[in-house]
């Protein structure tokens, strides 16, 4: 797990740990949030506790380190051959909590429904200059552009987009399936959601067992 998802969860239970009621699970990070998340589809998320969930349980093509710059995450490399195509390189050793290997397929269907209307949401406009995605092999993704696109990293990063398995239709936010660090286990409207450590993570297994939101 980066230095920065380390030092983002500590530094949040640290602070609101003190303000939570005592928890019957002591294994347990405890986060206080203002209300439920809307969408546990990365997707279709438009609020922040969702992006805060959802960074847990879903992983991006790209990060953004300390200072906005690039670096990988699924995408190991990525190179961009001309303005109006990027090339993303996947890694091997992914895999979503169900077990199913993560491929470029499971890349081009995610944006995909987003562009296509396979699900309702506001990022469509954030995708509107891709022309077209194709996946020449299991670990490869190609983009392509109408035009120029110099924030498409940017677009595909962390707290942007997760890529969601292939198939995840429009009730997937009930019970989502990602491939982060931890995994979805329950979720009561205004009342809490679980998440348990994923230890087949492919940056290895978070240290805490579960969070509480």
């Amino acid at each position: 797990m980066p230095a920065s998802r380390r030092k983002f969860l500590a530094a949040s239970a640290a602070a609101l740990l003190a303000g939570c009621r005592e928890t019957r699970d002591p294994g347990a990070i405890v986060f206080l949030i203002e209300s439920s998340p809307t969408a546990l589809d990365p997707r279709i998320e438009s609020d922040a506790q969702s992006e805060r969930i959802n960074q847990l349980i879903f992983d991006p093509l790209v990060e953004l380190d300390e200072t906005f710059q690039p670096r990988p995450a699924l995408a190991e490399r990525w190179e961009f051959p001309d303005p109006l195509t990027g090339v993303f390189h996947l890694r091997s050793d992914v895999r979503f909590h169900d077990g199913r290997p993560l491929t470029s397929r499971d890349v081009r269907y995610t944006f995909s429904s987003i562009l296509e209307g396979g699900v309702t949401t506001t990022k469509a406009s954030t995708f509107r200059s891709v022309a077209g995605i194709e996946t020449p092999d299991d670990h490869t993704v190609v983009f392509k552009f109408k035009e120029p696109y110099a924030s498409f990293l940017s677009s595909v990063s962390q707290g942007a987009i997760g890529i969601v398995p292939e198939g995840a239709g429009k009730d997937f936010a009930r019970s989502p399936v990602g491939s982060g660090a931890f995994k979805f286990v329950s979720a009561a409207q205004d009342e809490e959601v679980i998440l348990e450590r994923n230890t087949g993570y492919w940056r290895g297994a978070p240290k805490h067992p579960r969070v509480r939101f």
